[in-house]
Parts: C-alpha cells; sequence; structure tokens
C-alpha cells in the first residue's frame, strides 16, 4: 500500500478548523502571491519537498467539502482502492457545467473571453503546439480546482509545464506574459488573472497530450444543486468519450453539437417534465440526487 499525501491548504481567509482534520495542511498563512492563488504554496511545496516515488500527493482548497461531499476518509479510501497502474486520481467535481463544451479550453473560453486563444499561444511558445479547437475533454480526463492526487511522476510533468507559464507570466516585457496577467471575467468580477485559469486546465491537458499517464476518476456525477442539468450532461460527456475511443467518428461529433446546442431546450424539459410530476423523470432525477449523498456518506 503505498503512502497517501493529501494537503488541505490553509490560506490567511480561511480557519483552520473549518479545514478536515484527516488531511494534512498546507500553510499559505503569508499569502506572498496573491496573484497566482493556490498554484502559490503548490509551487513552493513541489519545488522544495521531497516526494517518495510511489507515494500519491494531492493539494486541495478549503472549499473541497463543499464542492464535492466528500470527507478526507472517503477521498484517502478512494485513492487507495488501486494504486499500481495510477499515476494520478481524478476527485471529479460534476460535469454538469463542462460537458456541453467540446473541451476544457472552450469551456474556460466561455466563462472568461480570451482563454483559448491566450493558451494556444503558451502552448505553441514552449513548443508543445496544440490545436485547443479539436482536442477533445471529458470525465475521464478531466479536472477542475486541483481535485487531483498523483503520484510524484505526474506532478514533475506537471510542474515543468506550470512552472514555463510562470516564467513567462512573471516577465514584464513579454506580451504574452501581459496576456497572462490580464484580469479576466470570474463571477461577474474582474479579479482575477488569466493565468491560473490556464493553470487550472495544465493537468487535463497533460492526460489528453500524454497517454502514458493512467488517470483513476471518482463518480464524475456529483452534483449538490442543478440535478436537471445532469441527463443532457451525460449524454454529451458518453459522445466525446465514444468519439475518442471509436476512432473519432464523425458522427458522435455531429451528435454532440446537436445536443449541446440544445441543451438548455433539453434541460427545461427535464425540469419542467420534472415539475409536472413526470414519474420517470422523478425517479431519473432522484437517482442522480443520490450521487451527492453517496459520496457523503462513503
Amino acid at each position: 500500500m503505498p503512502q497517501i499525501f493529501i494537503y488541505q491548504i490553509l490560506n490567511h481567509y480561511t480557519k483552520r478548523e473549518a479545514l478536515d482534520p484527516g488531511f494534512l495542511v498546507l500553510e499559505n498563512l503569508a499569502n506572498e502571491r496573491p496573484d497566482w492563488f493556490e498554484y502559490w504554496p503548490m509551487r513552493k511545496f513541489l519545488l522544495n519537498e521531497p516526494l517518495a516515488e510511489g507515494a500519491f500527493y494531492g493539494f486541495l482548497s478549503p472549499k473541497f467539502k463543499l464542492k464535492t461531499n466528500l470527507s478526507a476518509a472517503a477521498a484517502r479510501a478512494f485513492v487507495s482502492l488501486e494504486t499500481e497502474t495510477t499515476d494520478v486520481v481524478l476527485l471529479s467535481q460534476s460535469i454538469h457545467q463542462a460537458a456541453y463544451y467540446w473541451n476544457t479550453f472552450k469551456y474556460g473560453d466561455s466563462l472568461h473571453p480570451g482563454l483559448l486563444d491566450v493558451a494556444a499561444q503558451f502552448f505553441t511558445r514552449i513548443g508543445r503546439p496544440s490545436n485547443l479547437q479539436q482536442l477533445v475533454t471529458h470525465s475521464r480526463n478531466e479536472v477542475y480546482s486541483n481535485f487531483m492526487i498523483a503520484k510524484p511522476r505526474f506532478w514533475r510533468a506537471w510542474l515543468k509545464i506550470t512552472e514555463q507559464l510562470f516564467a513567462i507570466a512573471e516577465s514584464a516585457d513579454d506580451p504574452l506574459g501581459a496576456d497572462l496577467r490580464k484580469e479576466t471575467l470570474y463571477r461577474r468580477t474582474k479579479d482575477f488573472p488569466m493565468k491560473i485559469f490556464i493553470v487550472e486546465r495544465i493537468a487535463t491537458w497533460i492526460l489528453c497530450t500524454q497517454p502514458e499517464f493512467v488517470a483513476r476518476v471518482r463518480d464524475p456525477f456529483v452534483a449538490r444543486s442543478r440535478i436537471y442539468k445532469l441527463p443532457t450532461a451525460i449524454v454529451c460527456d458518453a459522445l466525446k468519450i465514444a468519439y475518442v475511443t471509436n476512432g473519432r467518428k464523425e458522427q458522435y461529433q455531429d451528435l454532440f453539437r446537436l445536443v449541446s446546442r440544445f441543451a438548455k431546450f433539453f434541460n427545461w424539459q427535464v425540469r419542467f417534465g420534472n415539475i409536472l410530476g413526470s414519474k420517470n423523470l422523478r425517479s431519473c432525477l432522484k437517482s442522480l440526487a443520490s450521487h451527492w449523498d453517496n459520496a457523503g456518506r462513503s
């Protein structure tokens, strides 16, 4: 059984008692670089602390339980289930928002306008040009909020890419650095730099472009609210997986485009049908809602 070191980040705005006592604590109380958010304490740890080969490491935000309903015990139990061939464990949040987009960068661009172009420029700059229009991400390789527990070899690959982004963003005379530092929309405010939203997507990009890394994913259907969005999201996610696993056949992509285009209409139908008391719909949504409760009991 490998060692498992899962840290929860203690920020200056977080009370220690609000953290799950089952996690280790990674302090960021000095808040030296607030512009890098949680990447800063993760970076410092990975650059300065020795890592045991074969062990698993994770660095989770104080909102981990809020977003996943997973306790420290549940997270550790899932990581320990099968470890010999796994490089990274994704403790995914619900797919009900990102699934309607062909990949995480397109989803990011819908939230933070310009992200797709800046990310493409970055990958070209580091000699890893990527067609971010055609990249396919789904529940088996997507992760958000850095909710991942990984072995050192994955963290080294991740740090290699993020350090290049860090260097560019820190360069005062680099136009791409200026784009990375530029504030972008997030929850109707513009107080967040573009760079942190690209950093958040590096792990997914690695899993898409470097198939030697094996990911294991916890239940991606765990949603706290807006359960009515899940049925359409599950269809979109399944079509993307089918596209990748069946030789990138265009009919899956065409059907995905159709379903995602009318996602709001389908979601409205599900929601309205539930309100009207459709037995089948209510049974389906009740089953999907149980994923959240089951996560809390695991």
